[in-house]
């Protein structure tokens, strides 16, 4: 593995996840489509908006709901880039970054292994809650006038 890119196993505010700035490495080690999208997250509004554009009519909602993904319009890429603000002891990990995308710890359709996440990690990030497995943030997709359910 390159150094540059280091996979983080950490305990997110909702379940462990692999994290890190590459997000076709994490595709690939879950044994998915590279192309796929993946939640980036941050832990502020000001470092989400340097990746995408919050319409100003969801701005506070945005930051303020807690394990919540939202896809948006991305500033950079052509497609939409699912994001999302954590906050709670996650975001201190994630306040040394400006953004890292974030997956759950598991193959691809499966349940949390904690040996093939142990194996996976390049580093392992802990703290009191530990690493378990948890439900999943809720997804919407904005636009300019609408929001939509996801999950």
């Amino acid at each position: 593995m390159k150094a540059s890119n280091p996979i983080f196993l950490a305990q997110s505010d909702t379940t462990a996840g692999f994290l890190c700035k590459d997000y076709k490495k994490l595709n690939a080690l879950k044994g998915r489509n590279l192309t796929q999208n993946i939640i980036l997250t941050t832990d502020s509004l000001k470092k989400m908006q340097s990746f995408v554009r919050i319409p100003k009519k969801y701005k506070k909602e945005v930051r303020r709901l807690k394990q919540t993904t939202f896809i948006v319009r991305s500033k950079t890429l052509i497609n939409s880039l699912a994001t999302r603000i954590v906050v709670g002891q996650h975001s201190e990990f994630l306040s040394f970054f400006n953004g890292l995308y974030s997956t759950s710890a598991n193959r691809h359709k499966q349940r949390l292994s904690l040996e093939f996440a142990l194996t996976c990690a390049t580093f392992i990030v802990l703290d009191k809650r530990g690493l378990k497995e948890d439900k999943s943030s809720s997804i919407y997709k904005i636009g300019s006038y609408n929001k939509k359910r996801i999950r």
